[in-house]
């Protein structure tokens, strides 16, 4: 009988604490999958990428990284229809230009004057390159996957390879030599381009959010980059003789005309297998029409990455970018 009052109380107790929670409901927050304590050290992506359209995506490019050497391969079409573009006619010989970073946007090694021809026949020399008839020789188009070991690219088949000389155009990255092969099909051409790495790493975490613990974010980080010129319908005067050196030193365009830059980024491009298409005219390098492959993850409104990685997905492009069907904005992550 005497415990009768204290069994009361506890039933008394619950029952307030039942009502307690219900007038409050409004003020309790279920628990978000979303949510996330930001950490010193922690790392968002500087773009986020998705499929280009239109004249930007004109140029399939993947490249991987075997040993300290990059294999890249790129295809376009012979003639994409769009004006911002080069037209490669079989039969017509050429002038373009290559170059080649390492982590940097200042510093390029190239060479200004490449001949491009359309024969079998290997040259042996370090500025012509022979476009190669794999309709006429009975071999298949190469997948765009940057192996570099198809069918396609066997040097012991007749397929002529180009070493080229590399030398600092703008700086010196330290970059000497680089290997290059090209065929088409009378529909796309390809080409497979191979070289050491100074650094002997895949650099591609270009311009990455970091947190510091407190409030700042800050970004830094650079990206290993190709690029191929060539030239348009309004080529630069002294294109045939100079090539490339009608584009660099400037910023980044010519003094005068146009020219088609295939730029392959190792961040920004290569993880969803393109090239960025771009036209360097006399005031810029400007982009095709269209949409490109990346976008800048930054707001000029904000201090922090606007968009994070799902937290419950995980990353499919790997951490130093962001596919835009996993982001999220950052204001999903900060509890209420």
């Amino acid at each position: 009988m005497k415990k009768t009052p204290l069994l009361i109380l506890l039933m008394f107790l619950a029952l307030l604490s039942v009502l307690l929670i219900v007038a409050c409901s409004d003020k309790i927050y279920s628990v978000s999958p979303l949510w996330k304590t930001w950490q010193s050290g922690d790392a968002v992506p500087g773009y986020v990428l998705s499929c280009p359209s239109g004249s930007r995506a004109d140029v399939e490019a993947k490249a991987q990284m075997w040993g300290n050497y990059y294999a890249l391969e790129l295809a376009s079409y012979l003639n994409t229809g769009h004006d911002d573009d080069h037209a490669f006619v079989v039969d017509q010989e050429l002038v373009f230009a290559l170059y080649i970073s390492d982590a940097s946007d200042s510093i390029w090694n190239g060479q200004h004057v490449i001949h491009l021809v359309w024969s079998d026949t290997d040259y042996d020399s370090p500025d012509t390159v022979s476009v190669y008839d794999l309709a006429a020789n009975g071999k298949p188009a190469p997948a765009i996957d940057g192996d570099g070991i198809d069918e396609t690219w066997n040097v012991f088949d007749g397929v002529p390879e180009t070493q080229l000389e590399i030398t600092g155009v703008c700086g010196d990255n330290g970059l000497s030599e680089a290997y290059l092969i090209a065929v088409h099909d009378s529909t796309r051409i390809y080409f497979k381009l191979a070289w050491p790495d100074p650094t002997g790493s895949i650099d591609m975490a270009r311009n990455m959010w970091y947190f510091d613990g407190q409030l700042t974010w800050t970004r830094e980080g650079q990206e290993d980059m190709v690029m191929f010129l060539f030239p348009t319908e309004q080529a630069p005067a002294g294109w045939d003789e100079l090539g490339g050196a009608t584009y660099f030193p400037a910023a980044n365009h010519p003094a005068d005309g146009s020219v088609n830059v295939w730029r392959w980024c190792a961040g920004r491009t290569n993880p969803l297998g393109w090239a960025d298409d771009l036209l360097a005219t006399d005031s810029e390098l400007g982009e095709d029409d269209g949409t490109g492959v990346f976008t800048d993850n930054y707001d000029p409104q904000k201090s922090y990455p606007p968009y994070v990685q799902h937290p419950v997905i995980e990353p499919s492009l790997g951490n130093e970018v962001l596919s835009a069907s996993e982001a999220i904005p950052f204001e999903d992550t900060i509890k209420p």
